[in-house]
């Protein structure tokens, strides 16, 4: 102890130098949009080579159990497309096109703020807010993207509002996770009048420049009236579970330069 405080004296100046530059930097950061950019990008860029390590590491250990979950899952897949060829043989398909497909390195859920790490970024074309799906179901919306990575901010993320509606009736509110169970969302702003019943499908609205129209969210779990207000607050079951999600998609907002154009020229 006594050596380490003689080293400590020695070399207060040093110390005392790595000590302001780390302030000088954290507060260039702050104030600086351009120097907040780089370093976010970088952040995202090295914690997510990390976690593609960590993930490949778990991945070769879980390896047989994996292939033996995916042969059940082709199993059921080759049934079900053998019956949808049959029910759909005249009906033309037409794929969502630039959809990106990820693997997850890194997931949260236990925390207020979550948020997943995908390994594609940038030079696979992939942007900040890009809706992100499962099975075309929401899981997100991309965050922070580097050239190889991307962070996407998680249905499980208080500060995310999503704007969604009853695939019934029409009906459309906010969306937002209270941070409490991680399958329940609530979905607030829909008024007292909606035709709702429990089991009712909960899909994106469209009406955000983010998120295309349709996009499975989860189902009423149930519902009650907000006190003094006209409205219903919803407790939303999601169709996702986040901790078992493996990969997803990333898919662009359909034609969004052009209506960002004609939504401008309102503006002004």
């Amino acid at each position: 102890m006594r050596r380490i405080i003689q080293i400590l004296i020695r070399n207060h100046v040093f110390f005392t130098f790595i000590i302001l530059q780390f302030i000088s930097l954290q507060i260039l950061i702050k104030h600086n949009f351009i120097a907040e950019s780089f370093f976010s990008k970088s952040t995202t860029e090295l914690s997510g080579f990390f976690f593609q390590i960590e993930q490949n590491v778990t991945n070769y250990f879980s390896l047989k159990q994996r292939n033996e979950q995916l042969l059940e899952e082709n199993l059921c897949l080759v049934l079900e497309n053998e019956s949808l060829l049959n029910s759909l043989k005249n009906i033309e398909f037409t794929p969502q096109k630039n959809t990106h497909q990820a693997n997850i390195v890194n997931n949260t859920w236990q925390k207020n703020k979550n948020f997943l790490t995908i390994n594609a970024g940038s030079k696979m074309g992939i942007k900040p807010q890009m809706g992100v799906t499962y099975n075309n179901n929401l899981v997100g919306i991309t965050y922070t993207v580097s050239d190889n990575f991307t962070t996407i901010i998680s249905l499980l993320n208080t500060d995310l509002m999503v704007s969604a509606k009853i695939k019934g009736s029409g009906h459309y509110g906010t969306l937002n996770w209270n941070g409490k169970d991680a399958q329940i969302v609530q979905l607030i702003d829909i008024p007292k009048h909606a035709n709702i019943k429990i089991g009712d499908t909960i899909i994106t609205s469209g009406y955000s420049n983010t998120l295309n129209k349709g996009i499975n969210i989860g189902i009423v779990e149930n519902y009650d009236h907000e006190e003094k207000t006209n409205f219903l607050k919803i407790s939303v079951k999601l169709f996702i579970d986040f901790t078992s999600i493996e990969h997803v998609y990333i898919i662009p907002p359909e034609l969004k330069s052009e209506r960002s154009l004609i939504e401008k020229t309102i503006e002004n």
